[in-house]
């Protein structure tokens, strides 16, 4: 399994394998069969864990499923790229890649983890940081080949940034080749080492973790839902909806620098009725501070908006109970029943009107509830969503009065996403919430609504984002 950014994509080469086909040519004499694996594939159909723009973090939080649902033998990782490109904790990046060797290993004990030192950049202070990251590696891998792990180092140094580099980041084919000679050194070194298994056990994955705020995130006013990633430090990166992978999807870039509050309790939504939503934290006892949005990245800070109602963080969501244009500070309680107190104040200051219990549970859980507008009123509806994708609706009529429409969608997860990666939000504009699949590798696949199951269905639009982050940090 090639575990990695856009190098490990192949992302420079002409083909677009990168180094995997190359790699194949060399390690197929050796070996009786030989199969690439992972949940991206290239035209040639070799299939791989290449995800493009992410870092050692990122790549950290679903490698577990990654390895549960591609079983390799071996792991050839080349990591940290983007942590250099976007001087994101340059100094803490060795330790960030230890701790992601542990964690494969921890899931899978008996995997060959081969690990790659980085490319040489052509940007002169990438390579800087480049450079001061390699040195690191060897000693990292070392102390855990020291502890019994099935790791082993391969140099990537031969590359040359003058000669192998098609960009300041990729390598050219050349410089592919080269990867792919390092590589399968390594992997011959490994299995002289009797280091390498043909089976190996890979422990069950984790539960999926959904972020669940439920309100519409557009970021910039126009009634289309946007893709945003919410890394751990609260730090937001943006792509403007223009029409999904159809059209395209410009890049923002960074427009939340963070407020050292954790990625988990940043909610997306907009409180003072303009459109775009807005940046709030939740604390511990269910406290929010606010931070207004006034486009890319400049933001009012409000203050305390909420002074806590007692709820976990876990709990808290907005989503627009009555149809007023601002988000309204709802808990949703593990049984599924709802509270809500209305926002009143415009979201810049501490006037909730409290509505007590709005929906009593339908015998769901918590985190089996959407609350989403299906039915254009503006109102939230109440959805519960199972275990197979299917849906079931009960449309807010108003306080607590909620009409049962039964199945308003049959599922249209696969088998490897099921309910918990179903989310709902308008992307196209028509102010209806459509059924979205975010899968752990952060592609979104889409479904407009016509109107539901028996209404008017739903129209598969498919691939709707490609994957910018993973998709437990994904907020679209």
């Amino acid at each position: 399994m090639p575990l990695g950014d856009s190098i490990t994509d192949g992302v420079g080469s002409g083909s677009g394998s990168g180094y995997r086909a190359l790699l194949a040519e060399r390690l197929a004499p050796h070996a009786g069969r030989l199969e690439f694996v992972g949940t991206g594939e290239d035209e040639a159909h070799a299939r791989h864990e290449g995800h493009r723009g992410w870092r050692i973090d990122e790549l950290s939080d679903g490698v577990e499923r990654a390895l549960a649902q591609a079983k390799p033998n071996v792991v050839l990782l080349h990591a940290g790229t983007n942590d250099m490109d976007q001087d994101y904790d340059a100094a803490g990046a060795p330790g960030r890649l230890g701790g992601l060797i542990d964690r494969i290993t921890a899931a899978a004990p008996d995997v060959t983890v081969v690990v790659a030192s980085l490319v040489a950049s052509g940007d002169e202070a990438v390579d800087a940081r480049v450079r001061a990251f390699d040195q690191a590696v060897p000693l990292l891998v070392e102390e855990r080949r020291q502890k019994g792990a099935r790791v082993g180092y391969v140099d990537m140094g031969a590359l040359d940034p003058k000669t192998d580099l098609a960009d300041r980041l990729h390598p050219n084919d050349a410089g592919y080749a080269k990867m792919a000679d390092a590589f399968s050194v390594g992997v011959a070194r490994a299995a002289a080492d009797g280091l390498i298994r043909e089976h190996v056990d890979v422990r069950p994955a984790p539960p999926r973790v959904t972020p669940l705020g439920d309100s519409q995130v557009d970021f910039d006013g126009d009634g289309k839902a946007d893709y945003l990633v919410v890394d751990k430090k609260g730090a937001v990166r943006a792509w403007r909806n223009n029409g999904g992978d159809r059209v395209g999807w410009p890049g923002l870039g960074v427009v939340a620098g963070g407020t050292g509050a954790p990625g988990e309790r940043v909610r997306l939504a907009d409180v003072n009725g303009d459109r775009r939503a807005d940046y709030l934290v939740v604390d511990d006892g269910g406290a929010v501070h606010a931070w207004l949005n006034k486009g890319l990245d400049r933001w009012s800070d409000q203050g305390l908006i909420a002074t806590g109602t007692g709820a976990a963080a876990r709990n808290v969501r907005f989503a627009d109970i009555d149809g007023d244009g601002r988000a309204d500070y709802v808990v949703v309680d593990d049984t599924g029943a709802v509270r809500a107190w209305l926002n009143r104040g415009e979201g810049v200051v501490d006037r909730w009107e409290e509505r007590g219990v709005v929906a009593g549970g339908t015998g769901a859980p918590g985190a089996a509830v959407r609350l989403a507008d299906i039915n254009r009123d503006r109102r939230a509806d109440y959805l519960v969503v199972a275990g197979d994708g299917s849906v079931r609706a009960w449309i807010n009529g108003g306080g607590d009065r909620w009409a049962d429409q039964g199945v308003v969608a049959t599922g249209r997860g696969a088998a490897d996403t099921p309910g918990e990666c179903v989310r709902f939000s308008d992307v196209d504009g028509d102010g209806r919430a459509d059924y979205l699949v975010v899968r752990d590798s952060g592609v979104v696949d889409a479904w407009l609504n016509g109107g539901g199951d028996g209404r008017g269905g739903w129209t598969e639009y498919r691939r709707f984002a490609g994957g910018a982050g993973p998709g437990g940090r994904v907020r679209v």
